[in-house]
């Protein structure tokens, strides 16, 4: 009857489970404290000759650079030095020391290897790029005291001495000795025996863990285990794809969230930071909606869906749920470090009437609308969807639609300028559609309506003819056409651009530009796509780097030929220190890459004199040429 009840509470496994849990811990750390008082005493008896050998050392290159007053430079320049300075190294080698090397810091913060005393195939060349793992390299620069690095194997210990040779109260080189003492036979013994207790151990836990879920599976949900985000604690996108056909949407308001320049935030602080920020805004989120009521999504990287619950159908309630939460993440010191806090704004689309939409996704669309529209204005905004709105500032996928059957849909050209010559390099082809009335309508107001639709894809379709037949025509001209990340995997777009690409007087004057983001980076084909493209002769440019996601490694990878930086990160690099530093880095791996770089939304003079200091090779914007249609055009 006892193990009955036990069985059937699940509180006494999980104190039971919890003081297991505390029993294997205590016994983990005792173990670990054994092991490092005795690896530490052998260090102390086996090391001791090494650290000798290593200061005496130190001291005889310092003694080869006594009247040198820049190491580096004389011993990259002096081969007479260099190489004494190598055979000593060399001399140090053992069967325990393994390797000896000189490196320095270059001024981008990058260590490099100076001399190398290993020989064979592992010798490393002059300013070969060195890869540091350990906080202590970059320590010794503070401290200009000698460090030693650990690496505990099973049956070594591999140790790393590094000694600082000082220039002026200046660290300019380290010495770094590699080798490795065997541990004594007792470690492995007291290993094997820890490996059996574990093992005995982890056994009773996983007995436990499995009663503790037979007894437990009726409380736990399925939406707590595969449906919320790890990071923030919220619903992910998997919930969402399970749960959006039965949910009565007629019984929520619909709001799209995303966090104002998260990239840039990823880009200064790195991505634990952004992660960090990521779980704060999720929580201001859950704490301003109600637990029973509302539903909270993280849907991408940085946007969040919110259902608010509309109890009374009046819209009163929702809004000011959706406008607290505004206002408790405008309001919130968002916490990076233990010291530092930074502000942090949101724009919000809202979808008043989701139950309207024949399907979530189209629910969705309409919010999403409404926060490109929040961003189209500013960012830091709450924008309500409303069929006013999409009338004044967005074509209908019926207008759409039309225009492509009337032949309507065509392009306006703008100049992209050689910063070396000033002259004209070539033109990016810009989607205009001419509405019924004659006016002209750019691709903002067209794009978010039927972004993943067919109509899309005929869209690309019908810019990509156009510019084919300009170039047919034009034998001197050379052009630019956007696509987007589903163009790309499309079977028929790319059978018509294979058809061009037989043609290499087309393909080599045609670029693709693609604006990069997580979509064309997880498409399984679009990496084959890019290379095939690029065998057959196009040039590929990544549209609007910097803006969102950003891969350098993917773009090495897809061999790109010209990164096009963001024009909203352009326009404030004269007053925003961040943009700057934005550009800069983006400018400087461009070079270490070999790929070129065009700078947007080039406006004035000011801004065109800062981009050519920074190394960029193109520019492009209202300064030099505002878009206008291919009869205009100056050439």
């Amino acid at each position: 009857m006892k193990t009955k009840s036990i069985t059937k509470n699940p509180k006494y496994l999980i104190l039971f489970s919890l003081f297991m849990s505390l029993c294997m811990g205590l016994l983990l750390y005792g173990t670990i404290k054994l092991e490092k008082k005795l690896s530490s005493k052998m260090l102390e008896i086996s090391i001791s000759d090494v650290i000798s050998i290593s200061q005496n050392s130190s001291e005889a290159i310092y003694w080869l650079l006594k009247d040198s007053k820049n190491y580096v430079k004389d011993i990259k320049e002096n081969v007479e030095l260099h190489t004494k300075i190598e055979r000593f190294l060399t001399i140090l080698l053992t069967k325990n020391i393994k390797y000896s090397y000189l490196v320095y810091r270059d001024k981008n913060g990058i260590f490099r290897f100076l001399v190398d005393g290993t020989k064979g195939e592992e010798k490393a060349f002059i300013n070969q790029k060195f890869d540091v793992d350990n906080p202590k390299w970059l320590e010794i620069y503070e401290t200009k005291n000698p460090q030693l690095i650990k690496q505990p194997l099973l049956h070594q210990l591999s140790i790393t001495y590094l000694i600082p040779i000082i220039y002026e109260n200046r660290v300019e080189l380290i010495l770094a000795i590699d080798f490795s003492v065997k541990k004594i036979e007792d470690i492995n013994k007291i290993i094997t025996v820890i490996k059996y207790i574990i093992a005995g151990i982890i056994f009773i836990i996983l007995s436990i863990i499995i009663a503790l879920i037979i007894q437990t599976a009726k409380y736990i949900s399925v939406k707590h285990t595969a449906f919320v985000d790890s990071l923030t604690n919220v619903y992910n996108r998997n919930y969402l794809q399970e749960s959006k056909d039965f949910i009565n949407l007629s019984d929520f308001i619909l709001a799209a969230l995303d966090i104002d320049h998260f990239k840039q935030i990823n880009d200064s602080y790195g991505h634990t930071v952004g992660d960090r920020i990521l779980r704060q805004i999720a929580d201001v989120i859950k704490h301003a909606t109600r637990q029973n009521d509302d539903i909270v999504i993280r849907y991408g990287g940085e946007e969040f869906l919110i259902l608010i619950k509309n109890k009374r159908k009046n819209n009163v309630l929702p809004l000011d749920t959706l406008e607290r939460v505004f206002s408790n993440i405008q309001e919130y010191k968002f916490r990076i470090s233990n010291t530092e806090t930074i502000n942090v704004t949101v724009s919000i689309g809202v979808n008043l009437v989701p139950g309207k939409s024949r399907t979530f996704q189209d629910a969705f669309k309409l919010a999403d609308i409404a926060l490109y529209n929040a961003k189209n204005k500013g960012r830091n905004k709450i924008e309500i969807y409303s069929n006013e709105q999409k009338d004044d500032f967005y074509m209908t996928i019926n207008e759409i639609k039309d225009a492509i059957e009337e032949n309507r849909v065509t392009c306006f050209y703008q100049k992209i300028i050689d910063n070396d010559t000033d002259k004209l390099s070539h033109y990016e082809a810009l989607l205009r559609i001419i509405s019924k009335e004659g006016t002209i309508i750019t691709p903002d107001k067209i794009l978010p309506v039927i972004k993943g639709t067919f109509i899309s894809r005929n869209i690309t379709k019908r810019v990509l003819k156009i510019c084919y037949e300009k170039l047919k025509t034009n034998p001197d001209l050379a052009l630019n056409v956007n696509l987007n990340p589903q163009d790309i995997i499309n079977d028929s777009i790319l059978s018509i651009l294979k058809d061009y690409g037989k043609d290499k007087n087309i393909s080599t004057r045609l670029g693709i530009e693609i604006v990069e983001s997580e979509d064309i980076v997880n498409y399984k084909d679009a990496k084959t796509n890019l290379l095939i493209l690029k065998e057959l002769g196009y040039k590929i440019y990544i549209d609007d780097f910097g803006s969102g996601y950003s891969n350098f490694i993917y773009l090495t990878e897809i061999k790109t030929d010209f990164i096009k930086i963001d024009g909203n990160i352009i326009k404030k690099i004269l007053e925003d220190d961040i943009s700057f530093l934005v550009v800069k880095s983006i400018v400087s791996f461009a070079k270490e890459a070999k790929i070129k770089v065009i700078a947007e939304y080039v406006s004035d003079e000011k801004i065109y004199e800062k981009i050519r200091e920074l190394g960029i090779e193109y520019s492009q914007g209202f300064y030099f040429h505002i878009p206008e249609e291919f009869s205009k055009l100056k050439r």
